[in-house]
Order: structure tokens, then sequence, then C-alpha cells
């Protein structure tokens, strides 16, 4: 059945919210792949992962201070608390998984590996050990449809692994960085996995984290600023890939897909980022990528959506499955 004739069931408002739904995700996965493009951009443009990371965190609490203040709720699409505290244990947790470390991870890696590996190890490590945390600690089943992705996923991972190509940093292993993006991509299914158990609203959570380690970062990056750094133009640019895309407008887009299409039907988008994330490369930095490397890429990409279920939480699913 195709999309067309899923949403051809619906009527009215709910064809409209299935459409507003997709259009969210879509956003979100063109931003999360000029985010990861932009990073690598970054990097090639002489930033330090410590200048990366300030940005992503500065700019993106700066949005994210007036929406948690003012508009959180509306946005959130009202299926989340928009006040209360997060615990500071809480609080301290999510700020290793998806604050600095993260950040400082992924951002190394890209001035050593290549854009194709940290598009399919990170996203793929994030399912990996969200899949794995709630296998073992939750003792929740693993849906033959989800195993069968997951081992897609890994047959990916271990196709880039396979691949060694020149390093972007002189006497640096390409195996490092892959270990930086294995690092950050476990952190983030942890934070995954927490989200979920904990049931934390995802805007709150995040917006709350952002202005934490804007805090955190600020005073080791005006320290270690190095006397020549990129022109002005470049950090404007960086700050749009890094803080209004990665860090705030992916996530607000992601989250309010989940508010209209479900969690089970908005898992689908993220499969979209590694592949756009490369073809993006292609005119903005000129990377063609290898054979192998669009070998790993389809294996990871494919074993994200097989993952799903989409026989039971496609765009066809009836509504109140999938969610």
């Amino acid at each position: 059945m195709t999309v067309a004739s899923g949403i051809g069931k619906a009527s009215g408002p709910e064809a409209g919210a299935v459409l507003a739904g997709a259009g969210f995700g879509l956003a979100a996965s063109v931003f999360w792949a000029f985010y990861n493009t932009g990073t690598d951009l970054g990097r090639s443009w002489g930033f330090s992962s410590l200048d990366l990371m300030t940005l992503r965190f500065v700019v993106a609490s700066g949005l994210f201070l007036p929406l948690l203040m003012f508009g959180h709720g509306r946005l959130a699409g009202g299926a989340a608390e928009a006040t209360g505290r997060l615990p500071l244990v809480k609080l301290a947790v999510l700020t290793i998984c998806i604050g600095p470390p993260f950040t400082l991870l992924i951002n190394t890696g890209y001035g050593i590996a290549p854009l194709a590996h940290a598009v399919v190890i990170g996203p793929g490590m994030t399912m990996l050990t969200a899949n794995a945390l709630s296998v073992i600690l939750d003792r929740r089943p693993m849906p033959m449809a989800r195993l069968l992705g997951l081992l897609l996923v890994s047959g990916g991972l271990v196709a880039m692994a396979l691949e060694q190509p020149t390093s972007k940093t002189p006497g640096v292993e390409v195996w490092l960085g892959d270990l930086c993006f294995i690092g950050s991509g476990m952190l983030w299914g942890i934070f995954t996995y927490l989200s979920a158990r904990w049931q934390l609203d995802p805007v709150r959570a995040t917006g709350v984290v952002t202005i934490v380690s804007a805090l955190i970062v600020l005073l080791p990056f005006w320290l270690l600023l190095a006397e020549e750094t990129p022109p002005v133009s470049a950090w404007l640019w960086q700050g749009v890939f890094q803080g209004v895309l990665g860090g705030c407008l992916a996530i607000l887009a992601y989250t309010r897909s989940v508010a209209l299409l479900g969690a089970g039907r908005s898992a689908i988008f993220p499969a979209l980022v590694p592949p756009l994330a490369v073809l993006l490369a292609i005119p903005l930095t000129g990377n063609w990528p290898s054979v192998t490397q669009w070998s790993g890429i389809a294996l990871a990409s494919i074993g994200l959506v097989v993952s799903l279920d989409l026989l039971k939480n496609g765009w066809w699913a009836k509504p109140g499955k999938g969610h």
C-alpha cells in the first residue's frame, strides 16, 4: 500500500495531521543532515571541537530559553508537560549523554574520520545501544523485524570499519575517529533509552541540558580560544549549522512529528539522515563516497527502516497503531 493510499483513508483533520507530521519529520531529517555536513565542513575550515561545541550550545540555548519560558506547551503539541523541574541527578546524567562529552566526541571524530563513517556509525550505535538496554534492563522481547534490522545495521558498521581511508589528521588512525562516533552514538542511545524510561519531555529535557552545557563550555572556550581563528562569516555559518539547525530546529521538528504521527511512524525519519548527509556532502564538500561507504550506508539505512517493522507501523497504520 502506498503513502498516498494510507493518507487517503484518513479524512479531514486526520489527513492534515499525517501530512503535517510527515513534513516536520522530513524537515528534521534535512536539518540533521545539514548539521552533520556542516560539522564536517567546520573541521576542514579550522574550527576545533571546542569551538563547534560552544557554538552549538550557546546558539541553541538562546533559542531554547524563550521557548521554555513562553511557547513550549504549544510547540510540543500539548502532549508533554511544560512545567516542572528536572531532578539534579537526571540533569547530570543527561548532560553527560547529550551535553559536552557527546558533542566533544562527535566533533573530534569529524576531525579524523570521513563524513560517511559518522552518519552510519553514530546512528547505528544509537539504535544498537537503546535496544540493548531495553532488552537487558527492561527484559522486553525483541521483535523479529527489529532483530533483523539490528543485524543489517551491524553489517553496515562492519563495512565502514573495514575501509580505513586516509585520516584527516596526519599521524592519527581513522579507527580512532570511528571510536569517537561509537562513543557519541552510545551516549545518544543511553539518552534515548532514559528519555522513554523516565518519560521525559524531550523538548524541555534537551533545552535545559543545552542551557547548562552552554554555561559549562563558555569558560574553557575563552581560555583556549586560538589567536588565529576562522573568519566571522565562517563563525556565522557554523552558528547556523550547529546551534540553529542541529541543536534546536531538528529537535523541535522531530518532537512535533512525534506528537502528530506517534513514535512508531516518526521513527522512520532519522533513518533518512545517512543518505541525505552523504548526498549533501557532494555539492558542499566535493566528497564522493566510495563503493564500500555506499554499501555501509545502504545496509545501515535499510536496517534502520526494517527495524521499525513498517508492515505494522507504516504510514498506512490505522489511528492508534504505531504510537
